[in-house]
């Protein structure tokens, strides 16, 4: 007995002894966490790779969340996550649904974790409302929906007059309610393309494959197909391809994923907005880092900055081989040192 209190006294005292010089512990090191969708997209992916990337640079646990699409899953591995760290974590989170903000806010408010959420909140939601989320960022997704509406209607006949089919995503996610805006605006400037018919494929590649094949059964004469992200348009270039209408009628997505830069090197895209989610990642966990740090109050944080847009990369087939070789094949070093530098406009 005196032996085993002995070697218990012994080795507290070296790890005291290695937090005082300034060694930390497992228990006292942050976990860095990200919460995502899926893994089966290569841009929820590369949130993982990004976070990975950064917890290797800093020397901290990693854990990755997949809610596979499920939000009661979403919260029960959030609550499990907060108990196994007790706490001591930072998250960047991409949510499931706009609806699903507030139980995640109020489950890491409650357990007094720094956040960052990327695109879904509901306009009613207010940051100030929550001293530890740091910030919400999304991509200017009606942009986005515009510049690739724009880019498919060149790709018509007759450029700018034609007919199209639409394909939706989640119809409660923030970032598709804005891309299809997006479309409605470019369609008001082009008073000869048509909107024939949409439907929604819940950013599924397969749902989206199934969908395209009946629209195109419906509506046989179209120029082009909408699509509000890139997992989708995979599956409507499939469907295309099956059509023999594939190179003639083109599509369009957003995201950036390695199947739409191949699609557009082949020419059976005409455009995506890729945004980076690695630098997503480590820009949300570096944010939230510094707020458990003390370098960066929330609440004193201008409006401005703590609910904004930033900007994404527009690839073309002119400019996707250069695009993929420089940025897409790499982990860049990212510049963390300006957390605004992308900044584009508040939201409201």
């Amino acid at each position: 007995m005196g032996n085993t209190h002995a070697i218990a006294t012994l080795l507290a005292g070296v790890t005291l002894g290695l937090a005082s010089i300034g060694y930390a512990t497992a228990a006292d090191k942050t976990t860095l966490v990200v919460m995502i969708r899926g893994l089966d997209n290569p841009y929820h992916a590369n949130y993982a790779a990004g976070a990975k990337a950064l917890g290797e640079k800093l020397g901290l646990p990693v854990d990755v969340l997949s809610s596979e699409g499920n939000s009661q899953k979403q919260f029960a591995d959030l609550k499990a996550e907060i108990a196994k760290t007790g706490g001591n974590m930072v998250v960047n989170v991409d949510p499931n649904e706009g609806p699903d903000v507030v139980p995640i806010a109020k489950m890491l408010e409650e357990a007094g974790v720094y956040w960052v959420n990327w695109w879904n909140k509901p306009d009613e939601v207010k940051l100030d409302a929550y001293p530890h989320w740091v910030a919400h960022i999304a991509f200017d997704a009606v942009e986005q929906g515009y510049f690739n509406a724009n880019e498919l209607f060149k790709t018509f006949p007759t450029p700018n007059k034609g007919n199209i089919i639409a394909i939706q995503g989640m119809l409660s996610n923030n970032a598709a309610i804005g891309r299809f805006q997006g479309l409605q605006n470019a369609l008001a400037e082009h008073p000869d393309v048509k909107l024939l018919q949409w439907e929604a494929a819940d950013w599924d590649t397969n749902k989206a494959y199934e969908v395209t094949k009946q629209l195109l059964a419906a509506h046989p004469n179209v120029d082009g197909v909408w699509s509000a992200n890139d997992n989708m348009a995979v599956g409507i270039v499939a469907a295309l391809k099956e059509a023999g209408l594939a190179k003639k009628v083109k599509t369009v997505g957003t995201d950036g994923i390695p199947d739409a830069f191949d699609a557009l090197a082949e020419g059976t895209m005409a455009s995506t907005e890729f945004m980076d989610s690695r630098y997503q990642a480590q820009l949300g966990l570096t944010m939230a880092l510094a707020a458990k740090e003390g370098k960066l109050d929330p609440t004193k944080t201008p409006p401005e900055h703590r609910s904004f847009l930033i900007s994404g990369t527009h690839v073309t087939g002119e400019n996707v081989k250069t695009f993929v070789e420089e940025t897409l094949n790499k982990m860049p070093e990212y510049d963390l040192s300006d957390f605004y530098a992308k900044w584009v406009a508040a939201v409201k």
